[in-house]
């Protein structure tokens, strides 16, 4: 994060805090890179989700982290923290009525109110001085209640989905990014498609590649390829299967190899909804001999995966929404 990995060193002592509606999710592995960074450097990191993950499945890394991941209660319990808030005086009523006028019903703003009590109780609990909620959709709505419930200043990493479709109002990513101390993107083409969108952050909002851990991925002598060698060229891809992930071109593409004798064969780690479909789309093509679904795989089995292929290829395209 921009403010916070730029400080001195001596000064890299305060707490943290980080909000998710999810935590872990296999395919964020920025946000696991990053947490685990800030700790290197000193961070206490405070880490709090509303929902717990969909798999067991753990990449290794996770054990390094030393935050205990605070899962929220249950419906009943959150609904008993805002009838607590109402009493006490303490519910943003006239906020979540705003949003309910400009945005509407949709966007739920009393059950991101209400979801914020989780938050704010565990942050003051630990004195954590500022948070970071990672994608601009709702999770950063519920950021900016925290923020007007307790006072708690937070900063945003917007990736794309979540802006460019997910939230679906420029007026809320407008407020969002008003209300941030400051704004990452994670690209060049983000940053300035949010300063366009929201011009009056424009001066907050900047460019934050995510990280990766390269001593994790060290080049090896014997990384070759087998060219020239009989046997099948062995591709790979690695991905969420989800339309703008591309995989129905990578499918079509192998395909279209067929076609021209080059003998392949294509590994598919990754697992999503568009799994039934695009296995249904590699039988009906002949290539249920040459394509494989692997679903999904911790780091360190993608890493023996990408050693083990000779090309690793990504066919990520624009979906229908625009994603």
């Amino acid at each position: 994060m921009h403010s916070l990995f730029g400080r001195p060193k001596s000064a890299m002592k305060m707490p943290l805090g980080y909000i998710y509606s999810r935590y872990p999710v296999l395919s964020q592995t920025f946000c696991d890179a990053e947490m685990l960074e800030l700790e290197r450097r000193g961070h206490e990191i405070v880490l709090a989700s509303l929902y717990p993950p969909k798999t067991e499945l753990r990449h290794e890394y996770l054990a390094k982290l030393r935050a205990k991941i605070q899962y929220a209660p249950e419906s009943r319990a959150l609904d008993k923290l805002a009838r607590k808030a109402k009493r006490s005086g303490r519910w943003p009523a006239a906020l979540v009525q705003e949003h309910d006028l400009k945005y509407g019903p949709e966007y739920k703003a009393a059950l991101r109110a209400r979801n914020a009590f989780f938050f704010v109780e565990l942050f003051e609990r630990e004195r954590v001085p500022h948070f970071h909620v990672h994608f601009a959709n709702r999770a950063a709505h519920t950021a900016l209640f925290v923020k007007a419930i307790s006072g708690l200043p937070f900063s945003i990493t917007a990736h794309g989905q979540d802006f460019m479709t997910d939230l679906g109002n420029d007026g809320l990513l407008r407020e969002l990014c008003a209300a941030a101390e400051f704004v990452g993107a994670e690209t060049n083409y983000s940053r300035d498609l949010l300063a366009s969108r929201c011009p009056k952050a424009a001066r907050k909002i900047f460019r934050v590649y995510n990280g990766i851990d390269l001593s994790r991925f060290p080049e090896t002598a014997d990384n070759q390829t087998n060219r020239g060698l009989p046997g099948p060229v062995r591709l790979l891809s690695v991905g969420r299967l989800v339309a703008f992930k591309g995989f129905h071109v990578l499918i079509d593409a192998c395909t279209e190899l067929k076609k021209r004798g080059i003998d392949f064969a294509l590994q598919i780690i990754g697992d999503g909804a568009l799994r039934k479909e695009l296995e249904t789309r590699v039988r009906q093509q002949g290539l249920s001999g040459r394509i494989q679904f692997a679903g999904e795989q911790s780091q360190n089995q993608v890493l023996t995966a990408l050693h083990a292929c000779d090309i690793f290829v990504l066919a990520s395209t624009i979906d229908e929404g625009g994603a």
